[in-house]
């Protein structure tokens, strides 16, 4: 400890601890589970990053389900745009680049969010914005919810299987160039034998999703052909 020196009124005053709130709580477990996987997640592990005691955090939640629900619903709010544009493609589409964004900051949030009914604050929020973004086109309240509820489907889909992409990787330690690589390798080795004629053709990405930055290209023919396919039922 360092020698408190000179008067008690010339002195830095102490640093008072951060206040405990369930804000600070739920953002650590975020943070542990970014950076290390849902596993990792532990009341003594969050008590641990915070100087609290253990028993102080069950004030804020009675079991690990129930902070799970608060961290995911902590990342909905982190998936709110900031503003919704007039064409409702436009709008919708915005929405969902915002979530495949944030959900590649918080590759857990793929592994329990079609495992969980997330319907809390931020999740009302975010089902309000995507309501709002297709607003324009004057659908009957039940014809929107099946519409989104459609988007959705293939938006976690597509993130899901993308996101456990990503997190093999991350787990196995290596940078994107070299799992290029790696990957690329074993394909060719994989189709050298003839016998996956139709696999050779497609290429690589017929078995592999492919480079990250190749992947909102991918989503977005895919929503397209989605969104075409809707708007021909469309009236007149």
């Amino acid at each position: 400890m360092t020698e408190a020196r000179g008067p008690l009124w010339t002195r830095p005053a102490a640093a008072k601890p951060e206040r405990l709130t369930r804000e600070v709580v739920v953002a650590t477990a975020v943070g542990i589970a970014d950076r290390e996987g849902l596993d990792a997640v532990t009341v003594r592990r969050i008590a641990a990053e915070l100087q609290a005691r253990p028993m102080s955090l069950y004030s804020f939640f009675k079991r690990k389900d129930d902070l799970i629900d608060l961290m995911v619903d902590h990342v909905l709010g982190e998936m709110l745009v900031d503003e919704i544009p007039a064409d409702w493609r436009t709008a919708l589409r915005a929405v969902l680049h915002r979530q495949l964004e944030v959900g590649g900051a918080h590759l857990w949030v793929m592994s329990v969010f079609g495992a969980r009914a997330p319907i809390g604050p931020n999740a009302a929020r975010h089902a309000e914005q995507s309501h709002a973004a297709i607003a324009g086109l004057g659908l009957p309240p039940e014809r929107a919810v099946r519409l989104l509820r459609v988007v959705d489907t293939y938006l976690w889909g597509f993130a899901t299987l993308a996101g456990q992409e990503l997190a093999a990787r991350q787990r196995d330690g290596i940078s994107e160039e070299e799992w290029s690589a790696s990957t690329e390798a074993y394909f060719a080795e994989l189709t050298a034998g003839g016998d996956l004629p139709r696999l050779a053709a497609a290429g690589r990405q017929g078995l592999l999703r492919g480079e990250v930055d190749a992947w909102i290209a991918d989503f977005d023919e895919g929503l397209d052909w989605l969104l075409d396919g809707f708007e021909r039922t469309l009236p007149g």
